[in-house]
């Protein structure tokens, strides 16, 4: 029973689903191959297998870069996969990329918005059940004006040459944006996600004054134009975001994905801005590549009892679904979500001070600060 209103009780916090929804912003095809048992070929074999895994939703990436895209970068072989003896790796450009003056930028061969393809919406808004949603993945603001430079000529640049990085905000911002307004307006999109990873385990790729500057305007804005059409919008970012929650809520994001155990704890998150953003995923992604299935059943049931108490959480994988996941595992984080109701939305709510930043939040949400 594939029924995306579940989904948005969830994501909107305005009660509790008849379960906690399933949630994934991509799982890796030898993985989703193994699950069906045959090749997935078409739109309509990708729509069978979100179907029949579960899930209340489909994502279709657009915009200036496919998710899990990159510009250049390295190629390597090795035993990445749980189902094939030898896979290829993309890895994003570590030094220096494309785009390092204003002469290169210039030249670069940037695509028109207004011509960029997004047939894959309809395509595949086509190939699903009345009921599923469709959520259109764009995003990558900063991730892909970092990979035109790559991240050490980024880095660099933001000291030596930040009038060029801001230009390149601005390119990318304006395709973004064009994409996003584009996207917003095909009939059965339900949502907007937006995948630009800003963090890593310990703490921001830069410093938050930059991101404030350049990156956080453009999601507001496309905040705006989402919540004016009554759409979802849906922030990603892996890593320890806690120095920027503020801002991440200020955006008007609904959600937050994918709370990374060991860069931020889930259940004090749920304190501290549960009464703001759905949380979504949590389950290790270590634990379910080389746990056992038991051990994946219980961390599963454990978030959904101590998570999704209210209605405002969605199962599944602090990143993604890898192809280095065995498919048992899988299997067993998807059922833990379908065999069990959500808890009552009288169960009791964690104790414990609401803090971020050093500040405590109000009633009246996060305060702006500067």
């Amino acid at each position: 029973m594939n029924d995306f209103r579940r989904v948005r009780i969830a994501l909107t916090r305005s009660g509790v689903p008849d379960r906690v929804p399933l949630w994934e912003l991509h799982v890796d095809l030898d993985v989703k191959e193994a699950f069906l048992g045959r090749r997935i070929q078409s739109p309509a074999d990708e729509a069978e297998f979100w179907v029949r895994a579960g899930y209340d939703y489909v994502p279709v990436g657009v915009g200036l870069l496919q998710v899990g895209g990159v510009l250049g970068g390295q190629t390597v072989k090795g035993r990445y996969s749980a189902y094939q003896e030898q896979a290829e790796m993309t890895w994003a450009p570590e030094h220096f990329g494309p785009i390092q003056s204003f002469e290169d930028l210039a030249a670069f061969d940037w695509p028109d918005p207004e011509e960029m393809d997004l047939s894959p919406i309809p395509q595949m808004r086509q190939a699903l059940p009345e009921k599923m949603g469709l959520l259109v993945v764009i995003g990558k603001v900063f991730t892909a004006t970092w990979m035109l430079m790559g991240f050490e000529g980024f880095c660099r640049a933001t000291v030596e040459r930040p009038e060029l990085v801001a230009a390149i905000f601005g390119r990318v911002t304006a395709i973004q944006m064009r994409c996003c307004e584009r996207a917003a307006q095909m009939p059965g999109v339900d949502g907007l996600w937006m995948s630009d990873d800003i963090a890593y385990a310990t703490g921001l790729l830069v410093r938050p004054e930059l991101l404030r500057r350049h990156v956080f305007p453009c999601y507001e804005r496309i905040g705006r134009l989402v919540r004016e059409r009554g759409l979802l919008y849906v922030y990603h970012s892996d890593g320890d975001l806690r120095l920027v929650l503020e801002d991440i809520i200020r955006c008007g994001f609904h959600g937050l994905h994918p709370i990374e155990p060991k860069a931020m704890d889930i259940r004090v998150l749920k304190r501290t801005v549960g009464d703001w953003l759905c949380l979504l995923g949590g389950l290790e992604l270590d634990r379910l590549a080389r746990g056992t299935p038991a051990e994946v059943r219980r961390l599963a049931r454990g978030l959904i009892g101590d998570v999704g108490y209210d209605g405002g959480y969605c199962l599944g994988s602090s990143n993604s679904v890898a192809r280095y996941v065995p498919l048992a595992n899988y299997r067993v984080m998807l059922e833990a979500a379908l065999q069990g109701r959500a808890p009552s939305a009288t169960a009791s709510r964690p104790s414990g001070p609401i803090q971020a930043r050093g500040q405590c939040w109000g009633a009246a949400g996060p305060a702006r600060t500067s």
